[in-house]
């Protein structure tokens, strides 16, 4: 969870694609990339879209394991496109030793809310 924070944070995702299984499969809400996507050089592509419209603070209030999987609750604060985001989400990461196998993400508000003032 760490380094997705880094990633958000900075732009620089390199530490969580290390940590990605070559068959690593994935499903975030953007819209570029809908569906169930595979491989980590489709992650990679993924990540490349973020780093130059999202710089955001990640902030775990909550988390849940179960066996191989771990989920994180996460606040995030930050700007999208230059753009104020405030939003929630989970972090659902599949996990076989260091490597990730599988992860999911899930908004509790897509799209993120207007700043309130």
């Amino acid at each position: 969870m760490r380094r997705w924070a880094y990633g958000a944070a900075d732009g620089d995702w390199s530490g969580l694609l290390q940590m990605l299984d070559p068959d690593v499969t994935f499903h975030v809400p953007v819209a570029e990339f809908a569906g169930v996507r595979h491989g980590a050089a489709e992650a990679a592509r993924f990540f490349g879209h973020l780093s130059p419209t999202l710089r955001a603070q990640l902030d775990v209030t909550g988390t849940l394991a179960d066996g191989d999987r771990v989920a994180f609750e996460v606040s995030v604060r930050g700007s999208w496109h230059g753009q104020p985001l405030t939003q929630a989400l989970c972090l659902v990461f599949v996990v076989d030793g260091h490597r990730i196998r599988e992860f999911r993400e899930y908004l509790a508000w897509p799209g993120g809310l207007e700043n309130a003032g």
